[in-house]
């Protein structure tokens, strides 16, 4: 199986939850710039939707979307719960966060901050909504250690990434002593370590 990754995009939750799992799959990076691989293959001829996340599984087939790669690398690694047990509440909550950061963060703020042919204000505006976002997770993680249950799990690899876009915007949460203490947490942890510098280094 290959996932391939694109520095610092969201294809980072899926890195992070390899690590934390010890999958066997191959990191393939992309260049953003050129869309390419390392061998000169385009990317566009293996996702012809040319976004991360997207996974070639076992058996040829094209996974792609953040929350659904997510979720398979999940089921890969039963023992880690990183979407709940299905069926509970825990993996209710674990999708409402993964909705949550994907629908209010990423492409609402994110994609639209970093589109070029974004006009400014719209842009200055979507950053006073990211700080409300920050208000609603850290009410959250004022009463618990991990944002969706009580252990880690693949809405804390998703989030995780989120706060590391923020970071690359210029954006602190310190004014946020809850989301703050949780970011130095989720940094800590050796697969977060790990997937960063895998994704920094040439």
């Amino acid at each position: 199986m290959k996932l391939y990754i694109i520095r610092s995009a969201c294809s980072l939750a899926a890195h992070i939850l390899v690590r934390e799992a010890g999958l066997n799959i191959d990191l393939v990076k992309v260049d953003l710039a050129t869309k390419k691989l390392a061998d000169g293959t385009p990317y566009s001829d293996i996702v012809p939707k040319g976004q991360v996340s997207a996974m070639t599984l076992e058996n040829g087939e094209l996974l792609t979307e953040n929350i659904a790669v997510l979720a398979y690398l999940s089921s890969l690694a039963p023992e880690h719960n990183f979407m709940g047990t299905p069926g509970s509440m825990e993996s209710f909550r674990v999708l409402e966060w993964l909705s949550f950061v994907s629908t209010e963060m990423h492409k609402q703020i994110y994609w639209t901050t970093f589109n070029t042919e974004a006009p400014r204000p719209y842009k200055a505006y979507l950053r006073t909504l990211l700080h409300r976002r920050f208000d609603t997770l850290a009410r959250q993680l004022e009463k618990q250690d991990f944002i969706a249950t009580g252990s880690f799990t693949a809405a804390d690899a998703y989030l995780t990434w989120a706060l590391h876009l923020a970071g690359l915007l210029g954006e602190t949460v310190i004014a946020w002593p809850a989301l703050e203490a949780y970011r130095t947490r989720m940094f800590a942890r050796p697969a977060v370590v790990q997937a960063l510098a895998f994704e920094a280094a040439d």
